[in-house]
């Protein structure tokens, strides 16, 4: 190797180096800081160092062959684009200026740099070659703790457990994210996505009518583990999940439970988000490259920007239901202590609705594209009319197919567990953080309304010995209730804990039927704040109450929707200028403001 060689590659190296260094101190500081947040998983003390470091020795042997071909490409001009690169994506990162003018900036003080070292290209270097042991010491201390910190947690954690007050059932809590109920053929469904699923609730308890409090992921989850509504846990696009409300991996854990957690949602499903309280074990990685390149600034841009134009549309490292198993898995053979309480959160049903290829033509001859419904891409803001009657039904078609899929993988899921001896003794609870709009109400996608279609989930608890087999429940219920259900179901006293009603009366009969609860749902307009108008949540909050019969949508404004969603299931017929209706507006409102108060007050 030449000696010009060989600074392009120090130079490379050292850049490499110095801007993961960078990434990885500035995106886990705000950890440090009282009050702050940060959504990056501290394993990014390793991966933006070695994310970085390939991109700048991959752009480095880039200009190493151009400097032979093209006399302008010199060492110089390495390092000024060098601290170009560095220096737009740290403007990229901060959001503080749009990403025209950081480029720009970014450009000039790379020129600039060029310029100051004219002639000094030698020194630099030998500072560059001397300094370059630090930065690997620095990067390897970093490495080192984001490989060694959560492992050194979780045994702490386990170590602090007290031994079980007595023997209780094991629990798992499996979220299929954007499931909507009526796409179940246990619901109802013309096509037969679920067999298993089906089975399953044959076997078990079925809920005809639960309801999510929210129609987007961390608000969801956020209530389903606090029993807390979204208007009093502050869960919110900005807020993470904080530690005012006791959750239910804590609550079990108290109970000498061991509890896991394995999520595929990477962008709120996390302990960063505040859903990691309570659990020694928290999986959101599956290993795979890109997977750990989306964690990066450039990992993410690069992604973003040039997968699309190549075909590809899936969310790129995206976690399939296989590898979220095979990592449970793995965890339950090497966990020695039980009972266990796992959460487990999948996201086939997630768009853009792609599927493994044995499972995308099972009910289309034609595949979805993914590029039609794909928030992930940008491909947001889409009315009804956009697309063609041919085209929402392509997307139906693949959102159905990932279904097939998942109901495949929970099959096997469950036969590992009748292998291992656990199926026995364990509580099964399968649900869904929100549903999905396709086309409903001139909406696709979820996280921009409360209509029914976004809100209306599946609910099935199984459970031999413990859950009686085959019943469906017609009452509403709500998943903020599960907390106090799973401690009642385990045998403890739910209401030292969490304020909401165990849902376990009512599939026991007696004086509990027909009495249902009502379920509040909320949701602000966060990420689509500004958006277009025909987004409902693009302007002001809304919330919503459904009770036995009615549904009624309220927004900040005082804006109202009224739907007779029993009797009106797709919900297109508004009743809420109905003269006779009025009184019925009236006292759902009362009994709205009644259950957000009484339940904020627990």
């Amino acid at each position: 190797m030449s000696h010009t060689l060989r600074d392009f590659f120090t130079a490379s190296l050292w850049f490499g180096l110095f801007a993961g260094i960078f990434e990885a101190t500035a995106r886990s500081l705000p950890r440090l800081v009282p009050g702050w947040h940060t959504d990056s998983p501290v394993e990014i003390l390793w991966i933006a160092p070695a994310f970085n470091l390939a991109l700048y020795l991959a752009l480095g042997a880039v200009l190493m062959l151009l400097s032979r071909l093209i006399k302008a490409v010199n060492l110089r001009l390495a390092l000024g684009l060098f601290v170009a690169v560095f220096l737009f994506g740290v403007l990229f990162s901060l959001d503080l200026i749009g990403r025209l003018p950081a480029l720009i900036l970014a450009l000039g003080v790379g020129v600039q740099s060029r310029r100051s070292i004219l002639g000094r290209e030698k020194t630099f270097v030998k500072y560059l070659r001397y300094s370059l042991p630090l930065l690997v010491i620095v990067a390897v201390l970093l490495a080192s703790t984001g490989l060694a910190r959560h492992r050194w947690q979780e045994n702490r954690r386990v170590a602090e457990l007290p031994p079980p007050r007595q023997p209780g059932p094991n629990v798992i809590l499996i979220t299929a994210d954007t499931l909507r109920a009526d796409h179940l053929s246990a619901y109802g469904y013309a096509r037969r996505t679920t067999p298993f699923l089906d089975r399953l609730a044959v076997n078990g308890v079925l809920f005809e009518a639960a309801f999510s409090n929210s129609s987007w992921t961390l608000p969801s989850h956020a209530s389903m583990f606090t029993g807390r509504l979204p208007n009093m846990h502050g869960a919110d696009w900005q807020a993470p999940l904080d530690s005012r409300y006791p959750t239910l991996a804590q609550a079990l854990a108290a109970e000498g439970y061991v509890t896991a957690a394995f999520a595929a949602n990477r962008e709120y499903v996390t302990p960063e988000w505040g859903l990691g309280r309570g659990f020694t074990h928290f999986e959101v990685f599956n290993g795979s490259l890109a997977d750990y390149a989306m964690r990066t600034v450039y990992g993410k841009r690069l992604a973003l920007n040039i997968l699309p134009r190549l075909g590809f549309y899936d969310i790129p490292g995206r976690t399939n239901a296989a590898q979220l198993n095979a990592g449970f898995l793995r965890w339950l053979d090497r966990s020695e202590r039980k009972p266990f309480f796992a959460f487990i959160n999948y996201m086939e049903a997630h768009d853009p609705y792609l599927t493994q290829p044995e499972y995308s033509t099972r009910f289309s001859a034609q595949p979805s594209r993914g590029d039609l419904i794909n928030f992930q891409f940008g491909v947001a803001f889409r009315r009804k009319a956009d697309l063609s009657d041919a085209e929402v039904q392509r997307e139906i078609d693949g959102y159905d197919a990932a279904l097939a899929y998942l109901d495949d993988q929970l099959d096997r899921l469950f036969d590992e567990l009748e292998t291992r001896g656990l199926l026995g003794n364990t509580i099964v609870i399968v649900t869904s953080d929100h549903g999905e709009a396709f086309g409903n109400h001139n909406l696709f996608g979820h996280g921009n309304s409360l209509y029914k279609e976004t809100l209306h989930v599946p609910l099935i608890f199984y459970g031999p010995g413990r859950i009686p087999p085959g019943r469906r429940v017609s009452e509403v219920a709500g998943l903020s209730q599960l907390p106090s259900t799973v401690m009642d179901i385990i045998g403890r006293k739910p209401e030292a804990v969490f304020p909401g009603e165990s849902m376990a009366p009512l599939w026991a009969g007696g004086d509990a039927a027909g009495k249902g609860s009502a379920v509040y749902a909320d949701l602000r307009p966060g990420r689509f704040q500004g958006g277009p108008d025909f987004y409902p949540n693009s302007r002001e909050g809304w919330s919503s109450i459904i009770t036995h019969d009615w549904h009624l949508l309220t927004s900040d404004s005082g804006q109202t929707g009224l739907y007779a969603w029993r009797e009106d299931p797709q919900e297109t017929h508004d009743l809420a200028a109905d003269p006779s209706k009025q009184e019925v507006i009236k006292r759902l409102q009362q009994e709205l403001s009644t259950l957000r108060s009484n339940r904020a007050s627990r």
